[in-house]
């Protein structure tokens, strides 16, 4: 006997509505989806459903204020209850441990899931995992679900162009044994990129895990390489942007991320690189190219406080320090600017942070005094 199961698709459930979640879920409801998003804090929950939450995201309070089909809880079963159909978008920091990501936040909402004992659900995973997570780990933690599947469907986004990364990627990556999720996908995201035609790669969850971290790490390879031709062509005297325009004009390498530029940095890059590596050896594969990627990420920032210091001046001033260029956001993880700024005040010039009043105290909770700070009007 076949029976057939009748998914609620005009309910969706968010569970993690911080800074991707909430993203994630107010474009759902812009394209017409009843969504129901989940965090733990109730003052934040309070503030989205009252509309009173403001954020630096470019987009977000405009989506907030205009949706009439958002609302928040704390509840993990009000979620399951409102829809087949569960996102989970939290966070999964550095943990330094043998499976680099910490997991616990994620495998502690799969446990609460599975208290609960739903039937006939898609969960879907949005957040970085190690490869195997969900297979190993995820699946096991759902033994008490009834005809629910386990799946992996990560974002490529960029915090300070949130929306734009969900409304305009070039693939959307699934990870999945479900006989009936690609097409549930693929009728939401068509829906949210009408404006591009991303490439759907659905993939089972272990090669999906793979091909997330393994993108990232690629892209860092990437500009390490192009820092270094550019910190060679500096050297010799050759202009290093004719030069890298050139080699990624040719369709095999391409232009995107071959530039010359700062270092790499930020939440995901470093950590996603060091991630595959870790992997990578624990399975005895040689890492030596990706362990290269980040001694060059730090190699770059030698040479070019060296470049600084070769033209002596009274104070170096830097300015949109932020990890990403033009950033809306106050993110200074992993900031190549910082970093080349705390190199140069060990040789005794006077280094000058000029920024926004947000990104300097982000940078004083960091940095303390040894640089001086400039607010800019």
């Amino acid at each position: 006997m076949i029976i057939f199961i009748v998914m609620n698709m005009k309910n969706i459930s968010v569970i993690g509505i911080g800074k991707l979640g909430l993203g994630f879920a107010l474009l759902l409801e812009k394209i017409g989806y009843d969504v129901l998003g989940v965090d733990i804090i109730q003052s934040y929950v309070d503030s989205l459903n009252a509309k009173t939450f403001v954020s630096s995201e470019p987009g977000y309070n405009e989506l907030l204020q205009e949706s009439t089909n958002f609302r928040a809880c704390t509840s993990i079963k009000e979620a399951l209850d409102f829809s087949d159909i569960i996102f989970i978008i939290v966070q999964t920091p550095n943990s330094g441990g043998d499976k680099f990501y910490d997991h616990s936040i994620l495998s502690n909402v799969l446990v609460k899931i599975n208290e609960h004992r739903p039937s006939n659900k898609e969960i879907i995973i949005g957040c970085t995992v190690m490869p195997k997570y969900i297979d190993e780990v995820g699946t096991p933690l759902l033994s008490d679900c009834n005809n629910c599947y386990l799946s992996y469907n990560p974002e490529f986004v960029a915090q300070g162009d949130i929306i734009t990364g969900f409304k305009k990627p070039d693939i959307i990556l699934v990870g999945t044994k479900s006989p009936t999720l690609r097409k549930q996908l693929e009728s939401i995201y068509k829906g949210m990129t009408i404006t591009c035609e991303p490439k759907f790669c659905f993939l089972s969850p272990t090669e999906a895990e793979i091909v997330k971290i393994a993108l990232n790490s690629f892209i860092t390879t990437k500009i390490s390489f192009a820092n270094m031709v550019s910190d060679f062509c500096d050297t010799i005297g050759a202009d290093k942007n004719k030069v890298l325009d050139s080699i990624g004009s040719d369709s095999r390498i391409g232009n995107k991320y071959f530039r010359p530029g700062y270092s790499f940095g930020g939440p995901c890059f470093p950590r996603d690189t060091k991630a595959f590596k870790q992997i990578m050896d624990q399975n005895n594969i040689n890492s030596m190219l990706l362990e290269a990627t980040t001694i060059y990420n730090n190699e770059h920032i030698k040479f070019q406080v060296m470049q600084l210091l070769s033209e002596p001046r009274d104070e170096y001033i830097f300015e949109n320090v932020c990890y990403k260029e033009n950033s809306s956001i106050p993110l200074i993880e992993e900031s190549a600017k910082l970093k080349i700024a705390k190199e140069i005040t060990k040789f005794g010039p006077k280094v000058v942070i000029y920024d926004n009043q947000e990104i300097i105290m982000e940078v004083k909770k960091e940095f303390g005094n040894i640089f001086e700070y400039r607010v800019k009007e």
